[in-house]
């Protein structure tokens, strides 16, 4: 069963005031991207797909090809939305027996053994969905009253999420909904079982200065 990676950098936000998107960040040369990429070069025969802003989208395809330089990485335009981006991904994967992971760029703190759980996980029960519990208190705002929930109710869901390729791209065939935010979501709507796998907190994603910063700080 061949495995493939769909990675996500296909956004322009640029939440932590920068002018470029967030996935391009430099941090000692290397863009954020990148060191996301290489946590899943320990992958035997990975094939990748990295899905880029659908502007200046050959732009960021040199600049990427430079700093990567891998011939066999496939390089493809994002869209405005989530779903768009990764079903161009998986559009580019012509194999519906293999399995595919589907991660964000900006998430790169996880580790080589987490990713080589959750793919044998989904060859095992057909997807994979990395959670970590709720360690804060939790409340639930209604209109202008707040009340306490039981944080043991609720979890954390991250990526990469990894699915066998039929099951996903069946998915988006069946789907009615597809503004989405992650693909367990999809597949959830098509009647899929959700197939939980403890992932770590570590793996979160670089959303604003103070998580660039936290990065920074453990790796370097």
């Amino acid at each position: 069963m061949k495995k493939y990676l769909v990675l996500m950098a296909g956004g322009s936000g640029t939440r932590m005031g920068d002018k470029i998107p967030k996935q391009f960040i430099e941090i000692l040369g290397k863009p954020i991207i990148a060191y996301t990429y290489s946590q899943f070069k320990s992958i035997k025969d990975l094939n990748t797909i990295i899905v880029l802003p659908e502007k200046k989208f050959q732009f960021w395809k040199d600049y990427l090809s430079k700093i990567i330089q891998e011939e066999k990485i496939i390089y493809v335009k994002g869209g405005d939305k989530r779903f768009i981006s990764v079903k161009n991904g998986l559009k580019k994967i012509d194999d519906d027996d293999g399995i595919v992971a589907i991660h964000d760029g900006v998430r790169p703190m996880l580790s080589k053994n987490l990713i080589k759980n959750l793919f044998k996980s989904a060859k095992k029960l057909g997807n994979a969905i990395p959670f970590t519990p709720i360690i804060n208190s939790l409340r639930k705002v209604e209109g202008k009253k707040n009340k306490s929930v039981n944080r043991k109710n609720y979890i954390n869901i991250q990526t990469p999420q990894i699915f066998k390729i039929k099951i996903i791209n069946d998915s988006f065939k069946k789907a009615t909904q597809l503004d989405y935010t992650d693909e367990a979501t999809l597949i959830e709507e098509t009647g899929q079982k959700i197939n939980l796998i403890k992932g770590e907190q570590q793996n979160i994603k670089l959303t604003e200065n103070a998580d660039l910063e936290y990065f920074k700080k453990i790796n370097f």
